[in-house]
Order: structure tokens, then C-alpha cells, then sequence
């Protein structure tokens, strides 16, 4: 399948400060894909360079296998993006939402029930006759995200989308998410913070550090010195299956690609006996901690904490392959 975005040798300034800067990525299409990284690392500047929004300083942008500098080419719905801090028009919600229909050339024989549906979706038809500048942080995001899918795009960018919402909100765009990818089987690509809820919602996680992506959802990660086919941390040596001739400060491990036992699995290269410190409720599943030279973090289903019966405190091994292991 032809991915929904491929970046090639794509670099973008703020002033002499270079803040992208990305060889090779795609972003594959009809799937959930997840930008994860801290604050400052170029996350909010790459979405809006996926809306064309901005224009990279160097290097190309193909949107669905056709090369990119102008939006001439596909029509104006086919990208939605929410800001992390939208802003909504003067006028009511519903206002808002004719306006986007309006401007998007939508049959005004469907403006209703294309209203109708966007706001029961989301759950804030209470919100359709109220004013926008009365709105509430979370209603302000809810509704301009009701503006954002009301013309049904093939893209839906979402930067931050959690920032402002309580823990019941929260969940609830979590689960539109989910649904609005499995009704549309459409492209979705969201910033978060928390890298457990990434993981968690998408199919593809990216990493960025530094403006450069990393495939890793950067939970576990250690710093260190690479020696080789040996990755020491000063506490641990991690194997990493080949030499590594250059780079390499950091390493991650996927949570979801460890492996945990009450006895030592024979033939596992990576292996470490730690306590457990955690044990916690996230996402659907198990976090667990483990001390074992390093604290690592563990995702397992609650079937897997059932047939080990863990305790706080309790002895157990760790292991992970070294193809899983990413070094950067």
C-alpha cells in the first residue's frame, strides 16, 4: 500500500535553528500512528508540516505517492488538523461547524444531518446553540475537533488532543480515536505526551529526539557507551545481536517486547533477575516495574499477571531479544 506520507531528506528552520531534520520516513496510511517525544523536540512543527501548513526549508513531501510544495493537487478536505490550542470562530458551535461545511462546498441538503452526527459522536449536542467564546477549555477542544472531521477527511492530524481534558474527556477521545479510525479506516496521526497512552491507541509510534525520528515509543531508555555487539549502561550490558560500527548513546526497549518469568528462559540473550517495585491498571493491561540493574518498564495482560500471581517485592526474570532493541 502506498504510504499516506513519505519524507525524504527533509529539513525545516526556525531562523538558523534546525528543528526537523528526518532522511527517511513514512507514515503508512489507514492506520493510527503516534508522535511521542518531549517538549521542544519538533513534534507540533512536524504536523504542520504533514498539513502543509509550513513548507520544509529542504527535501520533499509525497502525500500519497505525489510530491508536494503546493495543496493545488488534492482538495481542501482531504487534510484536518487540531491545534493544541484551536481557536474557534465568533457565533455559536453549530456556527463553527456550517461555516467548515460552508467553506468546504458540502451539499447543503446534508448540512444537518452531517451536523447531527458529528456532534452525537462526540457527545456535545448540549454544546450546538452555545457561544464559542463561553466554551470550556475541553469544549473548546471537542468542538473545534467536531470542525476538524465534519468534512470527512482522509487525513485527521491531532496535536495534543489530551492537553486540556479531565480523565472522563480524556477517555472518551481516546475511544473516538479508536472508532473513528475502525468506521473510516482512515489516516489518523496524533502528538501525545504520555508515550504508555501512544502505545497504547496506535499501530506506529515515532519518536522524535531532537527534530530526528526514532521507531521506539522512548519508555526504557538508557544512556550508556556501545562497545561493539555490547551496549554497557553502568549498570547492565545489553547485547545487541551485530557490531555497531558508529552512533549510539541511548538505547529503548519496547515495553511490549519483554518478556517476563519466574524461571530463566533458556536461550533468551538478554536476560536480568530484578524485585518488583509496581504493579498498576494502564491502558487495557498491566505496568509492571521491575529492578533489575536498571528499572524497566513492563506491559503484560491481565491474564499473563494472573498466571505468574505477582507480588510487590517479589523475585523474577526479565528478558527481551536484541533485534528489539533500539540504539540511538
Amino acid at each position: 500500500m502506498i504510504p499516506a506520507y513519505q519524507l525524504n531528506n527533509l529539513k525545516f528552520n526556525y531562523g538558523r535553528k534546525t528543528v526537523l531534520s528526518i532522511d527517511n520516513l513514512q507514515i503508512a496510511a489507514g492506520t493510527i500512528t503516534t508522535l511521542v517525544g518531549p517538549n521542544g523536540c519538533g513534534k507540533s512543527t512536524l504536523l504542520t508540516v504533514l498539513a502543509f501548513l509550513e513548507e520544509p526549508y529542504e527535501g520533499d513531501v509525497l502525500f500519497f505517492g505525489k510530491p508536494v510544495r503546493k495543496r493545488s493537487f488534492f482538495k481542501p478536505q482531504s487534510i484536518a488538523m487540531l491545534p493544541q490550542k484551536p481557536y474557534l470562530f465568533r457565533g455559536t458551535v453549530e456556527d463553527n461547524l456550517l461555516m467548515a461545511l460552508k467553506f468546504n462546498k458540502t451539499n447543503k441538503k446534508l448540512w444537518k444531518s452531517r451536523v447531527d452526527k458529528v456532534l452525537n459522536r462526540l457527545q456535545i449536542g448540549h454544546l450546538c446553540k452555545q457561544q464559542a467564546r463561553t466554551l470550556s477549555g475541553g469544549e473548546l477542544q471537542k468542538a473545534a475537533l467536531a470542525r476538524a472531521i465534519i468534512t470527512e477527511p482522509d487525513v485527521l492530524l491531532l496535536d495534543e488532543p489530551f492537553s486540556y481534558l479531565d480523565h472522563d474527556s480524556e477517555r472518551l477521545m481516546e475511544r473516538f480515536i479508536r472508532d473513528y479510525h475502525a468506521d473510516k479506516k482512515l489516516t489518523v496521526i496524533f502528538s501525545t505526551h504520555n508515550r504508555l497512552q501512544g502505545l497504547a491507541l496506535a499501530k506506529e509510534v515515532i519518536s522524535l529526539v531532537e527534530g530526528c525520528p526514532v521507531r521506539t515509543p522512548l519508555i526504557n531508555v538508557y544512556s550508556g557507551t556501545l562497545e561493539k555487539q555490547l551496549f554497557n549502561t553502568g549498570h547492565i550490558q545489553v547485547y545487541l545481536g551485530e557490531e555497531r560500527l558508529s552512533g549510539g548513546k541511548h538505547i529503548s526497549i519496547d515495553p511490549k517486547d519483554i518478556v517476563v518469568s519466574k524461571q530463566a528462559v533458556i536461550g533468551m540473550q538478554n536476560q536480568f533477575f530484578g524485585r518488583v517495585t509496581a504493579i498498576q491498571e494502564e491502558k487495557g493491561g498491566v505496568l509492571i516495574k521491575i529492578l533489575a540493574g536498571e528499572t524497566f518498564q513492563v506491559l503484560i495482560s491481565h491474564d499473563k499477571l494472573d498466571e505468574l500471581d505477582l507480588r510487590l517485592g517479589e523475585r523474577l526474570w526479565l528478558g527481551f531479544k536484541p533485534d528489539r532493541v533500539v540504539v540511538f
